[in-house]
Parts: C-alpha cells; sequence; structure tokens
C-alpha cells in the first residue's frame, strides 16, 4: 500500500493504469485531463447535492452571529426584492429600513419602535387600514399580508399566523409593535 498518497478513491488512479503506448502519449495526457474534469465535476456535484460541510440550523436556533450572516447573506437581498416589487425606493434596502436607525444599539432586536405602529386589535387594524385619510395604507397592508409576511415566515421558519384558525406564531408583530387605538 502506497501511503504517500492522499487518502481518497484516486489515490493510485495513475499507478494502476497501463503505460500508453509510445505513440498514443499526447492522446494518454488529453484522456487524462478529461478524467480529472470529469471527477472534479462529480465532486462539485456531491457537494452541492449534499449542502457541502454546512448543517442546515433553523432561525431559532442560531447563534446572534449566524443570525446577523443569515439576515445579510440572505433576508436582506431576498426582501429588498420583495419590497423593490412594490416600490423601487426599496431596492437599496438596508438593515435600518426594518430594523431602525437604532438598530445597532438594540442589537436588531425586534419589533423596533421606529416603524409604524400597529393597532393591537383586529377591529383597531381594519379601521386603521381603511382609513380614508390614508389611501396608501390598504394597498401597503395587502402587500405586506401578501408579499412580506409569508416571504419572512418561510425564510426564518416560523409558521405564519393564520388568522382564521388562530394558529402560528409569525405576523404583523414580529416586526411592528402594537398600541391600543386609544392611544392613537
Amino acid at each position: 500500500m502506497n501511503t504517500a498518497a492522499p487518502a481518497t478513491n484516486d489515490a493510485n488512479l495513475e499507478a494502476a493504469r497501463p503505460a500508453p503506448p509510445a505513440h498514443s502519449v499526447r492522446g494518454a495526457r488529453r484522456g487524462s485531463a478529461i478524467l480529472g474534469r470529469v471527477a472534479m465535476a462529480g465532486s462539485l456535484f456531491l457537494v452541492a447535492a449534499c449542502g457541502g460541510d454546512e448543517e442546515h440550523v433553523a432561525w431559532k436556533d442560531m447563534s446572534f452571529e449566524e443570525r446577523g450572516e443569515f439576515m445579510t447573506d440572505v433576508v436582506l437581498p431576498r426582501m429588498a426584492e420583495v419590497f423593490a416589487e412594490y416600490d423601487a425606493k426599496y431596492e437599496n434596502m438596508t438593515c435600518e429600513t426594518c430594523h431602525g436607525s437604532d438598530a445597532v444599539a438594540r442589537a436588531y432586536a425586534m419589533p423596533t419602535p421606529q416603524i409604524t405602529p400597529l393597532p393591537d386589535t383586529p377591529d383597531g387594524f381594519l379601521e386603521w387600514v381603511g382609513d380614508p385619510a390614508h389611501p396608501d395604507r390598504e394597498r401597503f397592508g395587502t402587500f405586506m399580508y401578501e408579499r412580506v409576511v409569508p416571504e419572512m415566515a418561510a425564510l426564518l421558519e416560523i409558521p405564519r399566523f393564520d388568522p382564521m384558525t388562530e394558529t402560528g406564531d409569525f405576523s404583523c408583530h414580529y416586526c411592528h409593535t402594537l398600541e391600543s387605538a386609544e392611544q392613537e
């Protein structure tokens, strides 16, 4: 056994291959190069199919640092796309767009008081969103309910709240503070 070779299945591939006839050395080199490319492609396919060395970690189990990386690498780019579908001004959204200008000081805690507080009752919310003095609320509220909440719930792997069955956890209050209608 050749212990100097790397511990792989093809470690002694060259040693096991018979020498090519003298007239086909050029073909053997080309064949060896092709074999190397095929082996590399196969390895890359296996790494991609198996997800590499990284294991999937659920949001609830991530450390603060892992959450920061996930938000930067996955959530922010995806939500910028989703929000830009609503209004192009969101193409350049940053962490502060959702977490507020004091995000660092608050360790990115959510909900944040810097985005619009929402009424804390279903009736209060329906009245607030339907206020004729603020016609944009209904359109934005519909967008948030139909696009943002489902996308964030899926990204964070938190079951979306269903108002009909009152099951699930992720809803508006994950990002927005709630206040009673009397405080407005």
